[in-house]
């Protein structure tokens, strides 16, 4: 009886099969890359598309090619394959052939060199020069991540998600590495590769630091980034929006992760965002905006310097004494605004600005309710509603009652711009930032 060919033969040749009758892959459906550790490499392969096989085809220093099915890691939401022995300086060739439904798809010849290039997204948010920014596509942004946390986590534990509105159809997307704004839905939170918290499914729209050196932001209204350290944000997708983190619900998925986010749009007139601390503080962020010339180059956010335990201890070393439990009620995860602590409705200093201004408290912190207009609810914070003068900066905060939780985050950020309150934008105080013609937009993860 004659004897089969030996599995790893026909493997090959049908890998070989695969790749001489596939098309011309597109380089918007994938991202992909090599991670280098200790003597081991591992080739990724990170779909957009509707693919349920990946081959790569990889050789070592010009050795014999491998033809592999590569092994799908839901945890990673890609497709893996790990080649051991692989020597510091080793050269890495290797393509992929994937499926997008039917038909298949052949990558170009990609190269890694094992242990030559350093963490690409640590150090300051200013060694990013200018000329190094990839040029956008026009009316987009290229955006970096990058890994600030010295060591605290490493850039696979730092997760980044956008959520917004795609001007284009108006529908509630978040954005692929790819550069393209997916449309959001309810089912998006059982799709494959969802995550999961206390048996309940939600949408992963997450990346790693790791994923991408580079990203191009395009056309998004109402845009949120969401960053988060060691695990990714637990957010249930819709067909006309998300339910985003409830700092006000104890049972909310997110209460016990270190998350923060940064609000954008970008539109015809060019870009336009700003981090925020009108709900709380998570971690140290630098948001630094650069325009195409180069011209426009300016950075807001915390203090690079800053680092997240001396924030803790410097806002209980600082505060007066009915602003301390913001940082201590959700400790250790987050510094609350005021609305979500001791001066909401019911709480120990829900009059704190009884007497001094005709507004509940909780309108005057959160600027809503029966006090609507930008000016006044910014006067009132600031403590200068009953003087004459509401824009001189240097009389804000000089007495109580005031919103000393928005004037810790001015003493701690870059040129004293912040958002501590939802209006803090009156008289320019806020660290909102725009420019019509944007390159790069640089978003640092600090810790």
């Amino acid at each position: 009886m004659r004897k089969g060919m030996p599995y790893l033969l026909i493997l090959s040749l049908l890998l070989t099969c695969c790749s001489i009758f596939a098309t011309k892959a597109e380089a918007a459906d994938y991202a992909r890359g090599v991670e280098f550790s200790g003597n081991a490499a591992t080739v990724w392969f990170k779909s957009a598309v509707n693919t349920s096989w990946v081959d790569v085809h990889y050789k070592v220093n010009d050795g014999v090619q491998q033809n592999l099915r590569m092994a799908y890691n839901a945890t990673n939401s890609r497709y893996e394959q790990a080649i051991s022995n692989i020597a510091s300086g080793s050269v890495i060739s290797y393509s992929f052939t994937y499926n997008n439904g039917t038909p298949a798809y052949d990558t170009e010849v990609f190269t890694y060199t094992a242990g030559s290039t350093p963490p690409p997204s640590s150090g300051s948010i200013y060694d990013i020069l200018p000329s190094s920014i990839p040029m956008p596509p026009n009316g987009a942004v290229s955006v970096k991540i990058m890994n600030g946390t010295n060591g605290a986590y490493t850039d696979q534990q730092i997760y980044w998600g956008v959520l917004g509105i795609n001007p284009a159809n108006n529908q509630w997307s978040y954005l692929d590495l790819s550069g393209n704004l997916i449309p959001i839905s309810s089912a998006l939170n059982d799709a494959p590769g969802h995550l999961t918290k206390n048996g309940i499914n939600y949408a992963n729209i997450y990346h790693k630091v790791s994923d991408a050196s580079w990203v191009t932001l395009p056309k998004i209204t109402a845009g949120r980034m969401f960053l988060s350290v060691g695990t990714p944000l637990y957010i249930k997708t819709y067909n006309d929006g998300f339910a985003g983190p409830d700092l006000n619900n104890p049972t909310d998925p997110n209460r016990d992760i270190y998350f923060d986010f940064a609000e954008f749009t970008v539109d015809a007139a060019g870009y336009h965002g700003n981090t925020t601390r009108v709900d709380g503080f998570g971690f140290p962020i630098q948001h630094r905006l650069v325009n195409k010339s180069g011209a426009f180059d300016q950075t807001t956010g915390e203090i690079e310097s800053e680092t997240r335990s001396g924030i803790f201890a410097k806002f209980q070393a600082e505060v007066p004494a009915a602003f301390k439990s913001l940082a201590t009620i959700q400790a250790p995860y987050r510094i609350v605004a005021p609305s979500h602590g001791s001066f909401a409705q019911g709480g120990a200093n829900a009059n704190y600005f009884a007497g001094y201004a005709p507004y509940s408290t909780q309108d005057i912190f959160r600027c809503d309710g029966a006090l609507t207009d930008a000016a006044t609810c910014a006067a009132i914070n600031r403590h200068v509603y009953t003087s004459n003068d509401w824009n001189n900066a240097s009389n804000y905060y000089q007495a109580a009652p005031a919103n000393y939780y928005a004037k810790f985050w001015h003493d701690h950020s870059i040129n004293r711009l912040a958002y501590g309150f939802p209006y803090d934008d009156v008289n320019g105080q806020s660290s909102y930032l725009e420019v019509s013609d944007p390159k790069g937009l640089i978003i640092r993860v600090g810790w």
